[in-house]
């Protein structure tokens, strides 16, 4: 933290089951006994209240259920990841396998949005649907009137991956002020390593990443009614301190429009934005 003095701290529960545990994605991708045995210690950590649930994709979930079979406590709480193409069948036996699992309660699921997502068997999950490039307003509009009569939510992927490429600062910004106009809730997922935009090495490569602050501090912006313009100046800053003093000053009610607009999202490590919100003085101890 750069500031000659203290930062004021952030209201804790702008963090509250923010950073969801992906673990067992890449660039992670951590065996599941290990992942397991991480998420434990998380949960017992003095920053076990930013933990979300444990994430775990389709094809990981037999392993997951040998993994308990064989004595390791389950996580208490699990979302199913299903990636784009994934087929309603498989998401059904994996959620059934998952409901197996005693100490454990299945608490979402991840897909992507089509036209006929309605036709899974929800059984009341919270339900992210995640929106592509293409055809993003007719699923934000599909979405949003779904949100009236389900837990529902909108999903965007920040990071790359070999079939999608970095969103950059004008794509977000569109997908943030997309769900704002519509009043639809969101998560995020990928690339959310750390706590302001900037150059980051992954997998021995230097990557563009989007920042933590960053995207809070758009999503209370387009919260307001903030332009394009305003949104994405804000998810280009890479003024560490300017941020966090942002979210420092925030009251309550700011807080509450921020977590009601943005729920939460996946990280494969947990302690990276966590560790940054410390070092910048954001976070007091919990309880405190």
């Amino acid at each position: 933290m750069s500031s000659a003095a203290p930062r004021q701290r952030a209201h804790r529960a702008l963090f509250i089951s923010l950073v969801n545990d992906a673990a067992l994605f890449p660039p992670a991708a951590l065996p599941v006994d290990e992942a397991v045995r991480a998420h434990h210690g998380h949960r017992e950590a003095e920053y076990a209240d930013l933990v979300g649930p444990f994430l775990v994709g389709v094809g990981a979930v037999d392993e997951l259920v040998a993994t308990v079979v064989a004595g390791t406590p389950p996580p208490p709480a699990i979302g199913l990841v299903a990636r784009p193409g994934t087929s309603p069948a498989d998401i059904t036996t994996a959620l059934s396998s998952l409901r197996t699992l005693d100490g454990a309660r299945v608490v979402s699921l991840d897909t992507a949005w089509a036209p006929d997502w309605r036709d899974l068997d929800l059984d009341g999950l919270v339900v992210n649907l995640e929106v592509g490039r293409a055809g993003q307003d007719l699923a934000l509009d599909d979405i949003a009137a779904a949100a009236h009569v389900a837990d529902v939510r909108a999903k965007f992927r920040t990071g790359p991956t070999p079939d999608w490429t970095w969103p950059d600062a004008a794509e977000l910004a569109t997908f943030v002020l997309g769900a704002a106009q519509r009043h639809l809730p969101f998560v995020l997922t990928g690339g959310l390593h750390h706590v302001v935009r900037g150059e980051h090495g992954v997998g021995g490569q230097v990557e563009e990443q989007h920042g933590l602050l960053n995207v809070l501090v758009a999503v209370h912006a387009s919260a307001g009614g903030a332009d394009e313009q305003t949104v994405r100046e804000l998810l280009h800053l890479r003024d560490a301190d300017a941020l966090a003093d942002i979210v420092a000053r925030w009251s309550s009610p700011d807080v509450a429009a921020v977590r009601a607009a943005f729920a939460g999202y996946g990280c494969c490590d947990v302690t990276d934005p966590i560790g940054g919100l410390g070092d910048l003085g954001l976070l007091a101890p919990s309880g405190a």
